[in-house]
């Protein structure tokens, strides 16, 4: 089923507009530094449809609930937000509805972070960690989402982006700050050598 041209156009416009604001609010998707894995797909909706970009793909689901995306870095991360693209109005059953994150520095050891609820939501979903941990970010190697129920008691979901959101200025040097490092470099040695004297 094709979408009307003035649907696609309106559609990224929302999804534009919601990169533009996470760009200003000055954070920069950092999830081409992590390796996904899935609880399942659908032949031809696999897990690369997450990060292409396009409003018209998504990664589906096919299998029994609770579905799961597994994102590892191969360092220590700090995460600021997590932001879905999802479209109730195209998507309906198979849009999620109850999630659960889930952090650690290995599949040890993860803890449950928060739980969220969606309702009917259309373009970027974003959720912060303000009031969950240290200075709104979370710290982590390992990240799962679980994704516990759909709208309309759907059983496979639909995700059609996914940014892991992290500050922008991650290489600025303070020297007084050696233990708060995002994403640049993670030892004494090559951060007191990252800047010009």
């Amino acid at each position: 089923m094709e979408e009307p041209v003035d649907s696609v156009d309106h559609e990224e416009v929302i999804y534009l507009r919601g990169i533009q604001e996470m760009e200003s609010e000055g954070l920069i998707d950092i999830s081409n530094l992590a390796s996904c894995e899935v609880s399942s797909s659908k032949q031809g909706c696999e897990i690369n449809k997450l990060r292409d970009d396009l409003i018209s793909t998504y990664w589906q689901s096919d299998g029994p609930q609770p579905h799961y995306l597994l994102i590892k870095f191969t360092k220590c991360v700090n995460i600021s937000m997590i932001s879905f693209y999802l479209n109730y109005s195209i998507d309906e059953s198979y849009t999620p509805e109850k999630i659960k994150i889930l952090a650690g520095s290995g599949e040890h050891d993860l803890i449950e972070v928060l739980n969220y609820e969606f309702f009917q939501p259309i373009g970027w979903q974003n959720i912060n960690f303000q009031n969950i941990c240290n200075n709104g970010l979370l710290k982590c190697y390992i990240l799962k989402i679980k994704f516990i129920s759909n709208h309309q008691n759907g059983k496979d979901c639909h995700v059609r982006g996914l940014k892991i959101l992290s500050p922008i200025n991650l290489n600025n040097f303070d020297s007084n700050q050696l233990d708060n490092d995002n994403i640049g470099f993670t030892s004494i040695k090559f951060k007191s050598e990252s800047v010009v004297r």
